[in-house]
């Protein structure tokens, strides 16, 4: 259950403290449970993420985990243990992703609640960014309850380097029958309307890298590879037909936000395989 951040680049490695200092974890025969599941969590450690430029002596990690109730946790270093990552005014709350950005960590829960918490004090604090959204959330003309906003959507946090932050939503499983119908939107934050999350018809010369770690935004003329207007995602679950039987399978998936369209970046990730991630290699 040890972990560690290791530059690919030039093999500088930072060491985290152990997992197995979780708050709220416990350690049955081998594998993760959560004492209040009483069953065990394969997928305990949903992502991980880093403070600006870490090094082994100036760092700071939170991690997302538990299923299903998400929970968050922070570490710094020196620190030997995970600290549990809550205030008061956010006791009681499910997350399900996490975003690092000028120096705050945002996070979201599963009521697409978005909380900013600075870590760089002695202890925490915390702003309400934007609020939950007990009457669901609207797409220009398509309207999602709250039901299906907890249950049926996967929920992403994404920022531009101008400071623009984005909700992503992608159905928790695609399906090539729901390749237009909505199965992956995206929204930009509005601090001046209510609600604050408006529906984007296109992110324009931009595209934005979602998966296990913190998302990225690029701007795709300076990477030609990359398609312009479009969300990437690592490991998205697929439903096809594999010799006439119905099968889930993950691949890294790509969406075209003005069109509305997604479709298969690559063939199939080979199984029992960690998901790839996105990074920005640096020189420096």
């Amino acid at each position: 259950m040890d972990a560690s951040l290791i530059n690919p680049l030039t093999a500088a490695r930072i060491c985290l403290p152990s997992f197995l200092t979780l708050p709220k974890f416990d350690l049955v025969d081998g594998s993760c449970v959560l004492p209040h599941l009483g069953r065990f969590s394969y997928y305990f450690v949903t992502k991980v993420i880093f403070s600006a430029n870490p090094t082994t002596h100036n760092y700071i990690a939170v991690t997302l985990y538990g299923i299903p109730r998400g929970e968050i946790a922070y570490a710094k270093a020196g620190g030997d243990k995970w600290n549990l990552l809550q205030t008061t005014s956010t006791q009681n709350r499910s997350y399900e992703d996490i975003m690092y950005h000028d120096g705050k960590f945002y996070c979201m829960t599963v009521d697409a609640e978005v909380f900013a918490f600075d870590l760089s004090g002695v202890s925490p604090t915390v702003t309400l960014v934007a609020e939950s959204m007990p009457l669901g959330l609207t797409h220009f003309d398509y309207h999602i309850p709250c039901s299906r906003l907890r249950h049926i959507h996967s929920k992403y946090l994404a920022c531009s380097s101008t400071g623009e932050l984005f909700l992503v939503l992608r159905h928790v499983i695609l399906s090539y029958e729901s390749l237009g119908w909505k199965a992956i939107m995206v929204w930009r934050y509005n601090p001046r309307r209510q609600p604050r999350w408006e529906a984007v018809k296109t992110l324009g010369n931009r595209s934005l890298l979602l998966g296990i770690n913190n998302a990225i935004s690029i701007p795709t003329e300076n990477f030609p590879g990359a398609l312009r207007d479009c969300v990437y995602f690592t490991a998205a679950p697929v439903r096809t037909t594999v010799n006439g039987s119905t099968e889930i399978i993950h691949s890294i998936v790509v969406s075209d936000v003005e069109q509305g369209r997604w479709a298969r970046a690559n063939s199939q990730l080979q199984p029992h395989l960690l998901p790839p991630v996105w990074f920005t290699p640096s020189m420096l």
